[in-house]
């Protein structure tokens, strides 16, 4: 873990001060993705994007009462992260869901691995879980977590 995944996770862990459900939901998504990353072989500054993205990813706009991009970017540029950082992974958490708007591999892992946490704590049926990994799983190891937890 770099010392910016290190300051983003302890902030994380203020901004969701004693909601265990969160807490629980943000390491999920951090350690499938920051695991998918790493067996996919990303590049060190594309697995460091990956890896404040996961942590960050579900902030919501009520949690915050602002616009959720804006409350990251002020959150890293309080943990004086560098421009490249924030503008990426900003870009990321604002555009999350957006499947037309995925840029990169970090983008990607990130979405299948907040997927497969979502369909487990969500219990999804058999053939949602079908139809969305056909529809948006594209990484080897992304694939192989989901066969593995729900034997797709």
């Amino acid at each position: 873990m770099t010392k910016n995944v290190n300051q983003i996770a302890k902030a994380m862990k203020i901004h969701y001060n004693l909601n265990e459900e969160k807490l629980r939901h943000m390491v999920s998504v951090y350690t499938l993705a920051k695991t998918i990353g790493e067996l996919e072989k990303l590049p060190e500054q594309t697995q460091e994007y990956l890896e404040i993205e996961a942590l960050m990813c579900d902030i919501d706009d009520k949690e915050c009462n602002c616009e959720k991009c804006e409350y990251v970017k002020e959150l890293m540029k309080k943990e004086q992260l560098d421009y490249d950082i924030i503008d990426r992974v900003s870009f990321v958490v604002e555009n999350f869901y957006e499947y037309d708007r995925i840029t990169g591999l970090d983008h990607q892992i990130l979405l299948e691995a907040h997927m497969i946490v979502e369909f487990k704590e969500k219990n999804y049926d058999t053939a949602t879980i079908v139809k969305e990994a056909n529809a948006h799983f594209l990484t080897n190891y992304g694939k192989a977590f989901l066969k593995r937890a729900f034997n797709v």
